[in-house]
């Protein structure tokens, strides 16, 4: 009974555990994964512990001192800045309950390793240097035990005691100290067994007369001595139930001669090389010689690194490690096991027998195997040797047979042959036959050079005369008397009792030559490119985050709950139902799968060379795979544990040559830092060559970034401030990372970065271009009075010799006028005339006020431009008028200036060119603009001349320029009735007095 409940306590342990699952003991050591790491590949040599620690690492002790190894990468331990790691031997490790790393060198002393920080012991027993340490573990209540070579000895007050006295320990020599599930602490002393209750006051001898090697747990939790030779059991010394082997105990530290594994499956190290003994920790508690007569063994040189191995370990994922003299090795699980033929084999097929045992006829040897589950494969039947025959199934089971001479169709009970259509051009010898296939109405094959025949109703009917283009690559089966054909250029034929549809490749949907098909209810075509299902009358590619995995496919197997596995390019892909339905439904997102390829036995990738599906499921539940290089089994019907997930971890950030190591604060760059390197990793033994990442630096990267399997990063061109690394793994299950790793950085500005730099360049700035600006006043300043300079000179010539000279002449008419009649006709012109030269005068001095003032006073605009008008009306004979609209409001000085004096020349263009019988002024007043018009009916201007000017004349430019000066526009145009209009335009922001400045520089639209 008791040994009956130890039974159940283990698979209780193996059912509850995540990823609790051991090495296949059904699986020789020949046929595991086995990995070997030497000196070449970085790994330390000379091992003596290994140990797992609860954050995934696994620790590996040598002469050599420190290593740390995540599967891919073996390190040696960096010590963070201001600690040192002692380079000394090591003898032991061991991983604590809470986290830490008990490390024991081979002179004495031991470091502890938590969050990595290391902390230091004496290496001193009073005034003695300590002796090798050969086992180290820790209490619950804290306190650290050491087994030396000086006694049993307590670290206490950061001082070690040897307390084996009085405990009770006989003086010298203690080793393989562990304490157990139940809190008993164990220890050998020369030939005694010795233990210490929880709670206990001395040390009492359990077993005497045995030279300890080891002392190792069973999963069941049942303690067993090893002295080399025997493997002794230990009789419980706890009170109550039992309690299975917790795994904190398992990976706390390797075994030196022998392990028990999570199945009970004992390994040893003493054949030499490696060996096995099947089921002993499940087996009866006696005395057993597992050495004696293993069950499965390595002993040669060419299969290990080296045949002294040193220490054993089991991870937390079931992988078995081996710490040799030269390196270090590892056992794990393949999912898929190759069956093992007489070698040769070049070409498979396979069908089902009457058993429904998978048969394999390999060519060119000619040899029919029987591949069986729990059996190695047997030669059933020898066919003729050579590359042509090949197996079937026939829609109601059969097994169809195309030998050289004839088909034959067995039955569990009778056989029925079939002779092949004839040839005229070869009566008579072998047949070539290289496919057969049943469509459920008729039988089809497919003789090289000949091509594709079909058998229906007692007769053979030819590929021309079934109307199939020659070149078939693929056949397969559909609904009964339907087949589908695949050719190299990628098109399908779907053949449906004499009716043919073609399906040709179309764009991103393309999947290359044809290598696979499947019919029936759902239709699958496999290609050198990928895997596409018809839907909706074409066929549609699923994608896949690596398109290489579904490409080649060769082979399909469904399974009754709908789980898909194909047989492709980089080997057996598992599809779960669920998944499969939902990349159906949405082609164009990757598909969830889980890829098993060389790394778990697979032989290269699917083949495809023969044309003839790759892949069986025989009645058990196995599933056979056709490789390049042999035959690959996979159990369907066994569930593996997932692993545990990866466990993300940030190695280390190296920036300016220098290492960065602790990340429990930000790291912090010097100023002047413009790139760095960050090194990462994750922590899954199972098959670390199948993980990948995925980073993102905020700050930098707008997505994540995906590397693939890459571990290590760079950036370059980075300015100063704060970052933050991310990193993310998955592994081949489709299982990421329970917590992603993260990193602060900060990079400190240079001087010429900071605020305070760009304030003083700002101020510079400031500076510099109010320097230019006084230098522009300066210069303004000097061109303007050079400016007014000139307009006195200009003034002064005016008012001295033009204005003197106009008023003689006045002066001279008016005495011409004295000796005039005052009634007379001419008196009365003269006097206008002599008016009109008051008037010139009068604006000459406005003139000369202006250039002496730069500013123009304003006037009575109307009666200006009336007394210009009725005085040219007497010379030339028009009549002229004006109008005013509005109420009058006092123009701007400038405004009206402008006004008058581009009025007055349109008037006087009127009088003297336009031919014109009237000529009228109109003033209009309004709210948003001043408005002067000059109207008259003559023969109007050229269109040329309004938009170029006449050559020589200034007249109309001097308009548009006046016009400009005050923000108005002038438009010329003819009129409907004759005659020329001359419009000015000024806003009345602009034309008024008393208008607030700043409007005169708006829009006028955004003023209304």
């Amino acid at each position: 009974m008791a040994n009956l409940f130890r039974i159940f306590c283990l698979l209780a342990l193996l059912i509850g555990a995540p990823g609790a699952w051991a090495l296949d003991s059904k699986v020789t050591l020949n046929d595991y994964h086995h990995d070997i790491w030497t000196g070449k590949d970085g790994a330390p040599g000379e091992i003596s512990s290994m140990a797992q620690t609860a954050d995934g690492w696994l620790w590996i002790g040598s002469s050599n001192g420190l290593y740390r190894f995540d599967g891919m990468r073996f390190r040696r331990f960096e010590a963070l800045p201001g600690e040192v790691a002692p380079q000394r031997p090591i003898t032991a490790l061991t991983a604590l309950r809470n986290g830490d790393l008990v490390i024991g060198y081979i002179y004495g002393g031991i470091s502890v390793l938590s969050k990595g920080h290391l902390t230091h012991s004496p290496s001193m027993l009073g005034g003695t240097l300590l002796g090798p340490v050969s086992s180290a573990a820790m209490d619950q209540n804290g306190v650290l035990w050491a087994a030396t070579g000086h006694g049993l000895l307590q670290l206490a007050n950061h001082e070690w005691r040897n307390v084996g006295k009085a405990l009770g320990v006989p003086p010298g020599r203690v080793s393989n100290l562990i304490i157990d599930q139940y809190d008993q602490i164990w220890l050998a002393a020369g030939q005694q067994l010795l233990m210490l209750a929880k709670g206990g006051q001395r040390f009492r001898t359990v077993l005497s007369g045995y030279g300890v090697i080891n002392l190792s747990e069973s999963p069941d939790g049942r303690l067993w001595l090893d002295t080399r030779d025997k493997l002794v059991p230990v009789p419980p010394q706890h009170r109550g139930p039992d309690k299975p082997r917790p795994a904190w105990l398992a990976q706390s530290e390797g075994q030196e001669n022998g392990l028990f594994d999570r199945d009970g499956n004992y390994w040893m190290l003493a054949c030499p090389g490696v060996c096995r003994s099947d089921g002993l920790g499940s087996g009866p508690a006696t005395t057993l010689t597992p050495a004696a007569h293993p069950d499965s063994r390595l002993d040669q040189p060419w299969q290990l690194s080296s045949l002294t191995g040193n220490i054993l370990f089991e991870d937390r994922d079931g992988s078995m490690w081996v710490g040799t003299q030269a390196g270090v090795e590892r056992f794990r699980n393949n999912r898929l096991t190759q069956a093992r033929l007489n070698g040769g084999e070049r070409f498979l097929s396979f069908a089902r027998d009457s058993s429904g045992h998978v048969l394999a006829w390999a060519k060119p040897t000619g040899e029919i195997w029987q591949l069986s589950k729990d059996a190695p494969a047997r030669v059933v039947e020898r066919g003729a040797a050579g590359n042509f025959g090949v197996l079937g199934n026939a829609a109601d089971g059969a097994l169809l047979v195309a030998g050289v001479d004839h088909i034959e169709r067995r039955y569990a009970d009778k056989t029925e042959r079939i002779a092949y259509p004839p040839d005229p051009d070869k009566p008579s010898g072998d047949v070539p036959v290289a496919r057969i296939m049943d469509d459920g109405r008729a039988l089809w094959v497919t003789i090289s050079r000949r091509g594709t025949f079909r058998w229906h109703d007692g007769r053979w009917q030819t590929q021309a005369e079934l109307g199939l283009p020659p070149g078939i690559f693929f056949a397969a089966p559909g609904a009964p008397g339907a087949m589908w054909f695949g050719y190299n250029d990628g098109v399908v034929l779907h053949f449906d009792q004499g009716r043919i549809t073609r399906y040709a490749p179309q764009g991103d949907h393309d999947v290359g030559a044809i290598t696979f098909l499947h019919g029936g209810d759902e239709v699958i075509a496999g290609g050198s490119a990928g895997l596409a299902v018809l839907r909706g009358g074409q066929f549609r590619r699923i994608g896949a985050i690596d398109p290489e995995v579904l490409s080649r496919v060769s082979g399909m197997v469904i399974a009754a709950n709908g789980d898909h596995w194909f047989n492709g390019g980089k080997g057996v892909v598992s599809v779960r139902a669920a998944d499969w339905q939902a990349a159906v439904a949405a082609p164009d997102k990757p598909l969830k799968y889980v890829l098993y390829g060389v790394l778990d036995g697979y032989p290269g990738f699917a083949a495809t060379a023969i044309r003839l599906p790759s892949a069986i499921a025989d009645a058990d539940g196995q599933l056979w795979f056709a490789g390049v290089s042999g035959i690959a089994q996979l159990d369907s019907t066994r569930v593996y544990p997932a692993p545990h997930p990866p466990q993300v971890k940030i190695e280390t950030l190296v920036a300016q040559g220098n290492r960065y190591l602790d990340f429990a604060q930000p790291v912090t760059l010097a100023p002047g830092t413009t790139s760095f390197r960050i090194e990462y990793t994750a922590l899954s033994y199972t098959m670390p060559e199948g993980l990948r990442f995925r980073y993102r630096l905020e700050g930098v990267d707008a997505d994540w970034q995906d590397p693939g399997a890459r571990r290590a990063v760079s950036y370059t061109n980075l300015g100063p401030g704060d970052y933050r690394f991310r990193v993310a793994a998955v592994n081949q299950f489709g299982q990421w990372n329970d917590e992603e790793a993260s990193i602060a950085v900060r990079i400190l500005p240079t001087f010429t970065q900071t605020r305070w730099f760009y304030a003083l360049c700002a101020l510079g700035v400031a500076g510099v271009l109010y320097l230019l600006y006084l230098l522009w006043l300066r210069q303004a300043t000097m061109r303007f009075a050079t400016r007014m300079a000139e307009r006195e000179r200009i003034a002064r010539a005016l008012h001295d010799s033009f204005l003197q000279s106009v008023h003689g002449l006045t002066m001279s008419f008016q005495t011409a006028l004295s000796g005039l009649p005052e009634d007379s006709v001419a008196r009365q012109k003269i006097e206008r005339v002599l008016l009109l030269a008051d008037k010139v005068m009068e604006e000459g001095r406005d003139e000369v006020q202006d250039l002496r003032s730069g500013a123009m006073g304003n006037g009575d605009l109307a009666h200006g431009l009336t007394l210009v008008g009725e005085v040219l009306q007497e010379s030339h004979g028009s009549v002229f008028s004006l109008r005013t609209a509005g109420t009058p409001r006092t123009l701007e000085s400038q405004a009206a200036c402008e006004a008058y004096s581009v009025a007055r020349e349109a008037i006087m263009n009127a009088f003297r060119h336009a031919q014109a019988s009237t000529i009228q002024v109109e003033l209009n007043y309004g709210d948003d603009q001043f408005m002067v018009q000059v109207l008259d009916d003559g023969k109007g201007i050229d269109a040329d001349v309004i938009r170029n000017g006449r050559t020589g004349h200034w007249g109309l430019t001097g308009l548009f320029e006046r016009a400009a000066r005050i923000g108005g526009h002038i438009a010329i145009d003819h009129r409907a009735g004759g005659g020329t209009r001359v419009m000015l335009t000024v806003p009345a922001a602009c034309a008024y007095a008393g208008q607030a400045r700043w409007k005169r520089y708006i829009p006028r639209w955004l003023s209304r």
